[in-house]
């Protein structure tokens, strides 16, 4: 493993830990409403414990990939996922805070999700393009262009699913409307839409 890739894992897994401290912390009293344990001290190792977590899990993708290639550029996408998650969780979290709407609002909520996710999306790109496909650090308008409109179809996969779950299936088990918006349908989302990206990133934005 390079250097470079440590120092990459580091920083994404160290952002990852702060913006998932960050979204538990908003909801928390949701989540203490729900999971009568839980505790935001549970989640303080985070900014520590996942960038550890993390060069371990690149560590053991990186043996694997002797023998299947494929599984290097699947480990770093994975890392640039989860960061991106938790800045589409993190931004739609703090939208639904500072505006406290009410979250079966379908139109505001997808307006939020959508800003959330564009937000994420820009993260990928450079995050993708640098490290994931170690395509260059410049952007490129064609390539640009090109990652958005796949983007763009993850996008409609990512907001659709997580406005239908809010919108239309509501929350299930016990969960309340807050935490299902807040959480569990953008989450959701967000793995419905994984694999589209990564196989449309590889074989069509960033291919070699």
């Amino acid at each position: 493993m390079k250097k470079r890739d440590i120092i990459f894992g580091l920083i994404a897994g160290f952002f990852v830990g702060v913006l998932a401290l960050a979204t538990f912390k908003n909801l928390e009293f949701e989540l203490h409403q729900k999971f009568n344990w839980f505790s935001i001290k549970f989640i303080y190792p985070f900014p520590v414990l996942i960038p550890l977590l993390v060069i371990i899990g690149l560590y053991i993708a990186e043996i694997l990939a002797r023998k299947i290639k494929v599984i290097w550029q699947l480990a770093k996408f994975v890392v640039v996922g989860a960061l991106n998650t938790f800045i589409d969780l993190g931004v739609l979290n703090f939208l639904i805070f500072v505006t406290k709407i009410d979250t079966r609002a379908g139109i505001l909520y997808g307006l939020f999700k959508f800003i959330s996710f564009s937000c994420a999306a820009t993260n990928s790109y450079f995050w993708n393009k640098t490290w994931t496909f170690e395509k260059g650090s410049r952007a490129e308008t064609k390539e640009f262009a090109g990652f958005y409109f796949v983007t763009g179809i993850g996008a409609l996969i990512n907001v659709g699913v997580a406005v239908f779950l809010v919108k239309i299936i509501g929350p299930l088990f016990g969960i309340t409307p807050y935490l299902w918006a807040g959480a569990v349908a953008p989450f959701i989302g967000t793995l419905c839409g994984f694999v589209w990206n990564f196989l449309a990133y590889k074989f069509f934005v960033f291919k070699k």
